[in-house]
C-alpha cells in the first residue's frame, strides 16, 4: 500500500470563535484507498474542527474512480460532548456528499473508554459501522471497495 507522506497533526489555528483550544489527538494519512485516523480521546469540537479540515486536505486527492473509506482508529476514550459529535455528524455528511467517500468506520477495542455507552450514537449521525479491532474493520472495508469496483465495471 501506498503512503502518502503527510503526517498533519500541528497545532491548529486558533479559531477565535471558540473559547476553548483543542482536547485530544490525531494524526490522519492515506494508505491505499483508506483514510486512516488515529485519534486519542477524549476530544472536544475544536480538534474535530481541527481533524476535518486536515482529513479534507487528504481526501480531496481521492476521486470517483478510485474512492476512499475512512478508518478512524480510536484510543483511550471515544466521549465527547455533543457539539463534538454534531460536528462528526456533518463530516460525515459532507465526506459522502462532497467527497469521494464510500464509507466511514470506527475502529474502537473493548477497553476503549465509553465504547459501549456511544455505539448507538455514532450509528445514528451515519457511522457505517463499528469494529472492535481493525482485522475485522480493514476486511469489511476492502470487502466495501471491491463491491464497488464490481459494480462501477458492471455499469
Amino acid at each position: 500500500m501506498h503512503t502518502l507522506p503527510l503526517i498533519l497533526n500541528r497545532p491548529p489555528r486558533l479559531d477565535t470563535t471558540s473559547i476553548f483550544r483543542p482536547h485530544g489527538r490525531f494524526h490522519v494519512r492515506a494508505e491505499g484507498q483508506l483514510l486512516l485516523t488515529d485519534v486519542t480521546g477524549p476530544w472536544n469540537r475544536e480538534l474535530i474542527e481541527h481533524w476535518a479540515q486536515q482529513a479534507r486536505q487528504i481526501a480531496i486527492g481521492f476521486s470517483p474512480d478510485r474512492p476512499y473509506i475512512g478508518v478512524t482508529t480510536v484510543h483511550e476514550s471515544i466521549l465527547c460532548p455533543a457539539d463534538a459529535l454534531n460536528r462528526i455528524q456533518r463530516a460525515l455528511e459532507y465526506s459522502k456528499t462532497n467527497l469521494s467517500c464510500l464509507a466511514n468506520i470506527i475502529i474502537a477495542a473493548d477497553d476503549v473508554e465509553g465504547r459501549d455507552l456511544v455505539i448507538d450514537k455514532y450509528q445514528r449521525i451515519g457511522l457505517d459501522g463499528f469494529f472492535a479491532d481493525a482485522t475485522s474493520a480493514t476486511a469489511w472495508a476492502f470487502n466495501k471497495l471491491r463491491e464497488y469496483q464490481s459494480n462501477s465495471r458492471a455499469s
